[in-house]
Formats: structure tokens, C-alpha cells, sequence
């Protein structure tokens, strides 16, 4: 085995003929334009971008955009009820000086 080969588990996957086609055209046009690529890194291009944009994979972008927007709501929340306190304080302030 080549030292190489170690690091990777292979495996083989099943196309339509339009999918090969389209995988083909693909790569043409790609080392058309001076990206000299093959199908297998396609393809592996191809599952790296899905896995990273799976909400529910740890770890991927979408998951971690989704936990941080979750935690950005919840500050906003905070800051929101913050804002309402301090603006309660402010006019229990303003009053006692007019009184006083």
C-alpha cells in the first residue's frame, strides 16, 4: 500500500449517466481554465461542501452559524430587557428630582 493511500478510505459510488456527464463537462471546464483536476477530487470537493453545510453535523458551518444565531438572540434578549430597566431607572430618577 502507498504511504499515501493510508490516510484514505475508498469506496465506490454508483452514477446516472447524466450525473458522469455532468461531472465530466465539469472537470473539463475546469482544466480549461488551467485547474488540473480528476473525477475522484470532484467528487470528494462535492461531499465536503454538503457535509459543511448540514445543520445537524457538528462541527459545520451551518451548525455552528445556527448555535451562534441562537446565542445572538438570546443576548439580544438580554440587552432588550437591559434597556427596558435602565429606561425604568432613568424615570424613577427624573421623578424624585422634579418632586424634590
Amino acid at each position: 500500500m502507498k504511504n499515501r493511500d493510508k490516510n484514505k478510505i475508498r469506496f465506490t459510488v454508483g452514477f446516472t449517466p447524466d450525473q458522469a456527464s455532468k461531472l465530466d463537462e465539469l472537470n473539463r471546464t475546469r482544466n480549461r481554465k488551467g485547474e488540473m483536476t480528476n473525477r475522484a477530487a470532484l467528487v470528494r470537493e462535492a461531499v465536503g461542501f454538503y457535509l459543511q453545510h448540514q445543520p445537524d453535523l457538528v462541527g459545520s458551518r451551518k451548525a455552528i452559524a445556527k448555535d451562534l444565531e441562537g446565542k445572538i438572540d438570546a443576548l439580544d434578549a438580554k440587552v432588550e430587557d437591559l434597556r427596558v430597566q435602565f429606561a425604568a431607572f432613568v424615570e424613577s430618577v427624573t421623578r424624585r428630582r422634579t418632586r424634590g
